[in-house]
């Protein structure tokens, strides 16, 4: 409805609708049936944008893994010593007891993969389905019980991020993972991993590990050696073979099993390594592996 005002030197009584007589018609400009509205499209690509470049943010803040496609390159991590102290300790060929994939015998590399990440030369960093069984266990007994990570997810968390489970840390250990799997080869992100990882509480990489257990290098290791070193790393503490023999050896009896499975091994190689029994020696701290 179109008003129009009668005028009056008073303006006539604005309270008594009679002072205001309508007729039929509509404002100029605007179409019959037609209601003025914003663009809803405009609004979309506005927000997308935006967290566009929030995430462009958040992935530039996160650390640059370019620098370990080098061999050369060292980087300081802070660990956890026998004490507990936080010690420094060099992920690179600095660190005295630096394995290099060439010197770390293939049954360890696959004992490993098999036991860990399977798919590891497989996948782009992510085993969905681990992850999807491993959430669907943590459902059923209400707390963490696995964590379905593949062995570059680990990576990324112990070079770069600490131990506490958040979304947050989760979104980091996602982007960090594209980055290593973009930038570097799979053995490169292998060797990294076990030069990195605890094997026992203050022994980090594969190097102190095996002087640790077997008071060799990595290059020295046996067979047997080398897979009871493999079947450690779930739980360095829960399968430590010098403080709890039988729990590692029944550790190290899957992970043989493992590589079977995957045609790995033979079936008499798998009978041999099946059968070993070992020992920890009181005098020289270290473990003697006794094929039956």
């Amino acid at each position: 409805m179109w008003c129009r005002m009668e005028t009056s030197s008073t303006f006539g009584s604005m309270s008594d609708p009679e002072d205001f007589p309508c007729k039929e018609g509509r404002p100029r400009g605007v179409e019959k049936g037609r209601v003025p509205r914003k663009h809803p499209l405009i609004a979309g690509f506005i927000l997308i944008a935006s967290w566009s470049a929030l995430f462009g943010v958040f992935v530039a803040s996160l650390p640059d893994v370019r620098p370990f496609k080098s061999p050369r390159y060292n980087m300081t991590l802070m660990v956890r010593d026998t004490k507990g102290r936080k010690v420094p300790f060099i992920v690179g060929q600095r660190n005295p007891y630096w394995a290099p994939l060439a010197y770390i015998p293939p049954a360890l590399q696959w004992g490993v993969i098999v036991a860990e990440d399977d798919t590891f030369y497989e996948h782009n960093g992510f085993n969905f389905a681990a992850m999807r069984d491993a959430l669907w266990e943590d459902i059923k007994e209400r707390k963490f019980v696995r964590g379905g990570s593949t062995i570059t997810q680990q990576l990324a968390k112990n070079l770069y991020l600490s131990r506490e489970k958040s979304l947050s840390r989760k979104v980091k250990e996602a982007v960090i993972t594209c980055k290593l799997e973009r930038h570097l080869s799979k053995k490169r992100i292998l060797e990294l991993y076990l030069n990195a990882i605890e094997w026992s509480p203050g022994v980090h990489g594969v190097g102190a590990a095996s002087l640790h257990y077997f008071h060799k290098s990595p290059a020295d290791l046996d067979f047997f050696e080398s897979v009871l070193l493999a079947a450690i790393i779930p739980s360095p503490r829960l399968y430590n073979p010098l403080r709890y023999p039988e729990r590692a050896l029944e550790r190290y009896r899957t992970v043989v099993w493992l590589m079977y499975k995957s045609k790995l091994i033979t079936l008499e190689q798998y009978n041999i390594a099946h059968a070993i029994q070992f020992r920890v020696d009181p005098l020289q701290d270290t473990i003697i592996i006794s094929p039956q």
